[in-house]
């Protein structure tokens, strides 16, 4: 089903909010990555949470021009597969740039002897976290955050670097539209076989007409049942996560506990 109207409007207005939040914090942490003196940080600022910024920001950008919230046919198959590349390049920018900002402070402040090396390295991972200033711990530790990078962010990132890619299905149908589709679906081999390339083109222009689009993606993680997820509300929520704390973090970085 698609959204509301209500959502919609909710939708463009957060993401208006989100996408200036990651403009402005990227050339906030440019000029400090600018600034720093240490070859670490510069790097980790500069070309690690900058460029994962710029990334955030561009795959926002794509998911909601090319897949826009109003829309009622089903995506054309190259769009619902750039709407999975933004999907991944997304979450593993989301992931890493945790990372970055950890291994930005543990360099401020020389601490990677004190955490146990490079494998105690996180933001999430207590031998940092405790060195962190008590507003970065805050938020870290609040049960929200804990929950969403738990029960959202590390299983998702993790299956899709080491189980099967998120996937976002080309469509939605009623179970008469369904039965249509996997006839349509189970005729392909044949054509293929035959190299009857025209019919095939024609049977796939068919199946993009029936139903209407899916806005949700899914993953599979080995031991869990697979979690449909609303794209776009999920999407705005993860970035409105990294403008929360990459502002505070911006904010606190100088300090430790």
């Amino acid at each position: 089903m698609g959204y509301t109207e209500e959502q919609i409007g909710k939708f463009e207005a957060e993401y208006t909010k989100v996408h200036q939040g990651l403009q402005e914090l990227m050339l906030q942490t440019v000029l400090a990555g600018q600034e720093s003196d240490h070859a670490g940080v510069k790097e980790h600022l500069l070309y690690g949470a900058a460029r994962r910024l710029n990334i955030l920001k561009r795959c926002l950008e794509n998911i909601f021009n090319e897949f826009p919230l109003t829309a009622i046919k089903p995506l054309q198959r190259d769009v619902v597969y750039d709407m999975q590349i933004n999907l991944h390049a997304y979450v593993m920018s989301l992931s890493g740039i945790f990372d970055n900002w950890a291994w930005s402070f543990v360099y401020r402040h020389d601490l990677l002897a004190d955490v146990g090396g490079k494998h105690g390295v996180g933001l999430f991972r207590e031998g940092t976290c405790k060195h962190l200033p008590k507003p970065l711990r805050d938020y870290l530790s609040s049960g929200i955050i804990t929950d969403w990078h738990e029960k959202y962010l590390k299983s998702y990132r993790d299956a899709l670097a080491h189980r099967i890619p998120l996937y976002i299905p080309p469509a939605e149908f009623t179970n008469e539209e369904g039965e249509r589709y996997n006839d349509l679906e189970s005729k392909k081999m044949e054509l293929i076989r035959a190299k009857e390339w025209k019919k095939l083109d024609e049977l796939y222009e068919e199946q993009e007409s029936i139903g209407r689009p899916s806005f949700m993606f899914l993953h599979s993680f080995e031991g869990e049942p697979s979690k449909p997820v609303l794209f776009h509300p999920q999407v705005l929520c993860d970035g409105l996560a990294v403008v929360e704390f990459g502002a505070l973090y911006m904010k606190h970085w100088n300090e430790r506990a």
